[in-house]
């Protein structure tokens, strides 16, 4: 808790992974933080209504693990104690490339865990909740962010209370983790700031989901199974994660469809016609949970808020309400970690300023723009080669997709490349370290002399 008197209170809108993440990064800085939240808050592992694709699978990835350790000591050891199960991504995650055969199990040092969303949250809230000085809200509306007469910084936040009161929180900073990003937005334009240019890519993506029993996996030797379709103009993509409780979270992605498989002999019978027979061989004899999930995904955005000259005083915007990924290459709770850990080593960094509010938005912003370009350069480029994606598309896309191709070839024997790539892929390590002099003499080395490599 903060010593300096212009430390006094913030507040986060939204109580996900995110907004989670965001309160622990302040609670070191403010005298109290407050989490505001529409939904009431389940102790217990059920999905919530505000969060629609709780019900799906979702990846921690290595990048976001780490942040999450940066943020909570021993982190592994509460996910471990709740049921999580860990695993190294070289041994126990399955990815099936698109024409090569599925990279080899290599011990890689790049741990991860699978689990359900809700677990996770549950398991971050508990640790949020450790700090005396957060007070969690649930069953609140947000009604809007308010600013200073001039519009140029926040001073409170106003909702609507479980119990209908109109309420006022006072914030010298307050953290927009609400997903969509909409008290930003219209903060921004009532105060007479410019909005956002943004970036939007159309994917049109439809997926289904399964709880499934499957009676022998110990034969199954992945945790995670990620097997994409050979040609762009293919539309089935399989997920299959391993859940706390011993069932299978199994998600079958299409572009474009009307109709979606709504009971098991539909799911199998998607699932047959994927390209590879992974995962339908695992999952053929299994036994349906509970109801098939539906879920749509019209678009991936970008919002370039750090374009915006004197952007608001203590408003940061975090995770989805900056940047929305594409969720089947499972990046977005990641990022959002590692925005949070920016914005706590930020705030350290200005705890002895007389004013230490003054650009803390405008550095925020323009300090996670390289984590945002990694992976939304990862998703963006093979988002955009499927034919029927909307969106502006780079000149040199057909070479940075067969770029990719060749480092996953190369990966597959070579241990170093394949660490690197996982590093890459988990967001350990930049997009920029695949194009290292080494990596691409290696690529050169393994493809005929059509490909042409530049740095």
């Amino acid at each position: 808790m903060s010593t300096n008197p212009t430390y006094k209170s913030a507040v986060v809108i939204g109580a996900g992974i995110g907004g989670l993440a965001a309160a622990q990064a302040l609670a070191d800085h403010f005298d109290q933080v407050i989490v505001l939240e529409r939904d009431h808050l389940p102790s217990d592992t059920r999905p919530r209504r505000g969060v629609p694709q709780g019900k799906h699978p979702h990846g921690l990835l290595s990048g976001g693990l780490g942040a999450l350790c940066d943020l909570f000591p021993n982190f592994t050891a509460s996910l471990a104690d709740a049921g999580a199960h860990a695993g190294d991504a070289g041994l126990h995650l399955r990815v099936e490339m698109p024409e090569q055969e599925a990279l080899p199990r290599r011990y890689l040092d790049v741990p991860f865990f699978t689990m359900t969303r809700p677990l996770l949250e549950r398991v971050v809230r508990q640790r949020v909740e450790e700090r005396k000085n957060v007070v969690f809200r649930g069953g609140c509306r947000v009604v809007g962010i308010v600013g200073e007469p001039d519009g140029r910084s926040v001073c409170s936040v106003s909702f609507i209370t479980a119990e209908g009161k109109l309420e006022e929180a006072p914030a010298n900073v307050v953290v927009d983790a609400s997903g969509r990003g909409i008290p930003t937005l219209d903060f921004l334009n009532s105060t007479g700031h410019p909005m956002p240019e943004e970036t939007i890519i159309g994917v049109g993506l439809s997926y289904a989901t399964a709880v499934l029993e499957i009676a022998d996996d110990s034969k199954l030797l992945f945790k995670a199974l990620v097997t994409s379709p050979k040609a762009p103009a293919r539309c089935c993509r399989g997920v299959m994660v391993l859940r706390e409780d011993g069932y299978w979270l199994v998600t079958l992605v299409q572009r474009g469809v009307d109709r979606l498989p709504a009971n098991r002999e539909e799911f199998l019978a998607l699932a047959s016609s994927l390209d590879r027979p992974t995962l339908y061989n695992a999952i053929k004899d299994s036994t349906l949970h509970g109801k098939i999930t539906q879920f749509a995904f019209p678009e991936s955005w970008r919002r370039h808020f750090d374009r915006i000259e004197d952007f608001p005083r203590g408003l940061i915007p975090i995770g989805d309400s900056v940047c929305r990924f594409n969720p089947v290459h499972a990046q977005g709770m990641s990022a959002a970690l590692q925005e949070a850990v920016v914005l706590r080593n930020l705030l350290a960094a200005r705890a002895t300023q007389q004013v230490p509010f003054a650009t803390l938005g405008q550095e925020y912003l323009s300090a996670i723009q390289p984590i945002i370009e990694n992976p939304w350069t990862l998703s963006a480029f093979p988002d955009l080669a499927h034919p029927d994606a909307e969106g502006e598309r780079p000149t040199d896309l057909e070479e940075v997709l067969e770029y990719q191709s060749a480092v996953g070839r190369v990966a597959f024997h070579d241990s170093d490349v394949h660490k690197l790539l996982y590093e890459v892929l988990h967001l350990i390590k930049p997009v920029s370290a695949l194009h290292s002099q080494e990596v691409m003499d290696k690529v050169r080395g393994n493809q005929s002399p059509m490909l042409e490599i530049t740095a």
